[in-house]
């Protein structure tokens, strides 16, 4: 048929014509090329960089404490995503010294470069916190201090040094527990002003030894760990719904039922954003390498506690 055979060396032609082009160009394809692999590469690499400076910002998050670690942290990692907890922790540990006008200057910092986040709710809280504190403190502490029913807290006249023993009564300090593990001592401070109920439980039970030779399961593989009571008695507490994030070395009450289980104790090792339905009542202070090295099946050899206040610790279990 007329036009439907290819005109005779019409291939040849085409090939040769391209290959006439990839010589004519070859320079620039290989620029281009080599391009590509180069910006493959850097993605990669970029990608598992990012990954291990999260972990380095988390392992370093864990064992931070004062505010000159913190705030080195801040400058450190404070374009990861672990930035806005590592804000979070420098205006609280501000907030905890008393210097006002720093914490406020950090939680207004989070509300700018992270309005979205999950810890937005609790900057929101203690800005209004801190702000009544304030306040309080520029208006209403001269008058109060004069009136005749303030019945100040009895204390030595070397505690008067100390700005912040100067008006009110002295907050009692937070229970703190040592646990003795077999790569080291861990220990914690109890939230017993936001889950009183959990510390008492706490408390009590390691008062009697019930968490000697107790063993170590591990949780979700590196997520937590868990330990239970050696007793027969099957506690079940209300949940205390603290508020708290779960943060890396926070303890935690795992959920019972409609409650939580109050002779069952987890420590996380890492942090559970998602965290729900249990009771945060304490945070590890000092070891935390040591719970790193725990093993399923390690035992611990005992829970000492180091300081309590003065009352007694007495839980009241979930009504049935």
């Amino acid at each position: 048929m007329k036009g439907s055979a290819a005109a005779p060396g019409a291939a040849p032609k085409l090939l040769d014509r391209l290959n006439e082009l990839g010589e004519k160009h070859a320079t620039a394809i290989i620029a281009v090329s080599t391009g590509l692999i180069i910006l493959t590469v850097l993605i990669f690499a970029k990608y598992f960089y990012d990954k291990a400076q999260v972990e380095r910002a988390e392992q370093e998050l864990a064992s931070a404490e004062s505010v000159d670690q913190l705030a080195g942290l801040k400058t450190k990692y404070g374009a990861t995503p672990v930035a806005p907890r590592i804000l979070f922790r420098l205006a609280n540990r501000y907030y905890e010294d008393g210097k006002l006008d720093q914490a406020r200057n950090e939680y207004k910092e989070f509300q700018q470069r992270f309005p979205q986040d999950r810890l937005s709710v609790f900057v929101v809280r203690a800005l209004n916190s801190l702000e009544r504190n304030a306040r309080f403190d520029a208006e209403g502490k001269e008058a109060r201090l004069k009136q005749s029913v303030l019945s100040p807290h009895p204390r030595q006249l070397s505690d008067l040094k100390d700005p912040r023993f100067q008006w009110g009564p002295v907050v009692e300090a937070r229970p703190v527990v040592e646990i003795e593990l077999a790569a080291g001592k861990v220990t914690a401070e109890l939230y017993e002003d936001d889950a009183s109920n959990a510390v008492a439980a706490f408390v009590k039970l390691a008062d009697q030894k019930a968490f000697d030779g107790a063993k170590w399961e591990l949780i979700g593989g590196d997520e937590r760990v868990q330990a239970q009571a050696k007793t027969d008695a099957d506690l079940a507490l209300p949940l205390e719904d603290t508020k708290r994030p779960g943060d890396a070395n926070a303890l935690i009450l795992p959920k019972k039922d409609a409650g939580v289980s109050g002779n069952t104790f987890q420590i996380l090792l890492r942090a559970v954003p998602d965290l729900k339905d249990v009771t945060v009542f304490g945070t590890v202070t000092q070891g935390a390498d040591a719970l790193k090295a725990v093993k399923k099946d390690d035992v611990i050899k005992s829970v000492k506690v180091v300081s309590k206040r003065s009352h007694a610790y007495e839980p009241q279990p979930l009504k049935k």
